[in-house]
């Protein structure tokens, strides 16, 4: 069942991610394409003490995590220098430092591929994110918003991504960190808005990022295939017991 989250006030924590088949038909541009491409997915909105506004949309259908970006109020358009970048974390244990569980993934504006990085905990004292190839069907894209923008016609950057949850633990809980920078002004704003970063390179700690939940436990989903097999498997499994009982009560 779809859950709308609209209503949400803007300071609620954690993000309240929804499940909504509809994202199976987002187009994948970088902006909002028509006026109902992003509705069905929760929403929340952040405003920093500058005014700088971030309206925030989310949402998970099978075995992706949808998220589209809209920082309305940047309208520099600093095309290759813009960026927006979202983190998770798969096991969402707030470590200090960076491990594998922990990915990010960031884009340009104008750029329509986008870069991946995974948590490279190499000891106690030395941490990193590490950059890895892209997986198959992430998408990551940027470009400049239109008319159809929700919030705000003025042209803006806007940001979508679709990340594979096979990157994660599949839960109903993970850490979570946007930032968007403002190349003009050469200032990040990121939410939490304590997990600060000095350049795109440098990403807060997990412990600094907040929680997205799932809050009617539709994450994970488990797709068609898995779920068949699965109630195949425990079929068997259940009839086997059954015909084992049946023959040793007729051996007593």
């Amino acid at each position: 069942m779809f859950i709308s989250f609209e209503d949400v006030l803007a300071t609620s924590e954690p993000i309240l991610i929804t499940i909504s088949p509809s994202m199976e038909n987002v187009i994948f541009d970088g902006k909002w394409t028509n006026l109902s491409e992003w509705k069905q997915s929760s929403y929340n909105l952040y405003t920093f003490d500058d005014e700088i506004v971030i309206h925030l949309r989310t949402a998970h259908f099978e075995d992706y995590i949808y998220v589209f970006i809209d920082p309305v109020n940047d309208q520099t358009l600093d095309k290759n220098m813009d960026e927006a970048t979202v983190c998770l974390d798969g096991k969402n244990n707030k470590n200090r430092l960076h491990d594998t569980d922990d990915f990010c993934f960031s884009v340009l504006l104008e750029n329509n591929t986008g870069s991946v990085f995974q948590g490279n905990n190499l000891n106690d004292s030395i941490t990193s994110m590490k950059k890895i190839p892209n997986p198959d069907n992430f998408i990551a894209i940027s470009t400049i918003s239109d008319e159809n923008d929700r919030y705000s016609k003025t042209p803006h950057p806007s940001y979508e991504f679709k990340i594979p949850i096979e990157l994660l633990e599949r839960s109903d809980n993970y850490g979570f960190y946007i930032s968007v920078y403002d190349a003009s002004l050469e200032k990040f704003y990121s939410w939490p808005e304590n997990a600060t970063r000095q350049n795109s390179l440098d990403f807060p700690s997990p412990s600094t990022w907040g929680d997205i939940i799932s809050p009617d436990k539709s994450l994970p989903e488990m797709n068609l295939p898995i779920l068949i097999f699965s109630i195949m498997f425990f079929s068997i499994i259940l009839i086997q017991s059954k015909i084992k009982l049946y023959k040793q009560h007729l051996c007593y």
